[in-house]
């Protein structure tokens, strides 16, 4: 079914040999939405080898000679997706966030390795930026910060920016905080409840959490399939099985929640009610991130570069010679082609920006083709879920005409009343 010619292994990447790297004294090389998850099937990377040899090429001719920061622009760590004691609880506290990372970090190794190597590098400097997203909002906590300080063997040279970066005339953040549908309180990034303190997420990560991850044995691999639009099209029982789950949960369950509990994550906005009808009127869960920096390209001269990821496709917006370059993801993903028949393995992408000073001197997106993927990483037919799907849905329609039908009332009778009279009537009698 998938089309696997473009599979290879990690190499060097790529680099402009117009010019002179001498020239240069800095390399910025920036990564997104990598979304490291816990193993096994619902992990959407499964190649920390193949990272790491991509993060050690840096060490090599010709980038040895000058400083070199790696940044993890985002969703580098798929905590969202992670459980934890077999749940998705929506109250993330210290606990929970410390072991979903521990679950992360145990099933890449490698990972962890090629950073402790590159940031041993003997030479010119080196760091390492982990800039926080919708899917790691998790590294916010101080204690999941010093986990992955000891798993990396360095202090000094890691930072956690929080949801943005700036280095020289570089802005870079993961594009989160610009999508309604994500964005967190900086200002407020946790929340006391019953004296405990929580990660204060955004409405729709709830959301995710508790009606998505539900939904995970099903839509796993389904969730790195594009267009969206083309496979909702090909499995319409998916449509209506997402959108009904999340119909329920918006109409009913959510507003159940906020009413009858003091829960802080059950949050009500005018912004979150507009997103939500815009969002279930159109069908469309994008939203363009990059229109806010179109105009800051325009109107301001404060930066030469803005990174961003978030939306899992490569973008390039210039004016002049400023511009904002949008990587692509790190995760696997797949082109769906011949009418579902044939999936494409797309291409990795990721950012080199080289400095001069605070200058940008050049910048540009590196592409590159996965490694070989592991036997039954890809489903035989991404049709095999229709049944269950059907089934899921003739459930769904059972309960549904249960619920419509009215009870069945009794003719009256000498004692007074229909039992549904009289059993109201016991009810009120009894308060």
């Amino acid at each position: 079914m998938a089309d696997m010619t473009n599979q290879s292994s990690a190499v060097m990447p790529p680099w402009p040999r117009h010019f002179d790297l001498r020239g240069t004294d800095r390399l910025l090389v920036v990564f997104s939405d990598i979304e490291m998850g816990a193993g096994g099937q619902f992990d959407d990377f499964p190649h920390s080898d193949f990272l790491g040899e991509i993060i050690l090429s840096y060490d090599e001719p010709p980038f040895d000679e000058i400083a070199v920061d790696i940044v993890f622009n985002g969703d580098t760590f798929d905590l969202l997706k992670t459980s934890y004691l077999g749940q998705h609880p929506h109250h993330i506290n210290r606990d929970v966030a410390l072991g979903k990372m521990a679950a992360v970090a145990a099933a890449h190794p490698r990972f962890f390795e090629s950073l402790r190597r590159f940031l041993s590098f003997g030479g010119a400097p080196r760091n390492v930026h982990f800039v926080a997203g919708n899917h790691d909002a998790e590294i916010l906590f101080p204690s999941v910060r010093k986990l992955i300080r000891t798993l990396c063997d360095a202090t000094d040279q890691i930072t956690f920016p929080g949801f943005e970066l700036e280095i020289g005339k570089v802005h870079i953040e993961h594009g989160s905080q610009l999508d309604p549908l994500f964005r967190m309180e900086v200002e407020h990034p946790f929340v006391e409840h019953n004296g405990e303190e929580l990660l204060n997420i955004s409405w729709a990560t709830v959301a995710l959490l508790d009606v998505a991850m539900p939904l995970l044995p099903l839509f796993y691999f389904h969730d790195r399939l594009k267009p969206k639009k083309v496979v909702l099209d090909l499995i319409p029982e998916a449509r209506e099985v997402i959108i009904g789950a999340f119909w329920r949960y918006w109409t009913r369950e959510y507003w159940r929640a906020w009413f009858r509990s003091s829960d802080p994550m059950m949050k009500i906005s005018w912004t979150m009610i507009k997103e939500l009808v815009r969002r279930f009127g159109s069908q469309d869960p994008e939203v363009t991130v990059g229109e806010q920096f179109q105009r800051e390209l325009q109107d301001s001269d404060k930066f030469d570069l803005y990174l961003l990821g978030h939306q899992h496709q490569a973008r390039w917006w210039s004016h002049g010679s400023r511009k904002i370059l949008q990587t692509g993801c790190f995760r696997n993903e797949y082109m769906v082609l011949n009418g579902g028949h044939t999936l494409r393995p797309i291409p990795k992408t990721y950012a080199e920006a080289y400095l001069r000073g605070d200058e940008v001197y050049r910048s540009h997106l590196v592409e590159l083709d996965g490694p070989q993927l592991p036997t039954g990483s890809i489903p035989e037919s991404i049709f095999e879920i229709q049944p269950r799907l059907r089934e899921i849905l003739a459930v769904s329609e059972e309960r549904a005409a249960g619920a419509a039908t009215p009870p069945e009332i009794e003719p009256e009778t000498e004692s007074g009343g229909n039992k549904l009279e009289r059993k109201e009537a016991g009810a009120t009698a009894g308060k």
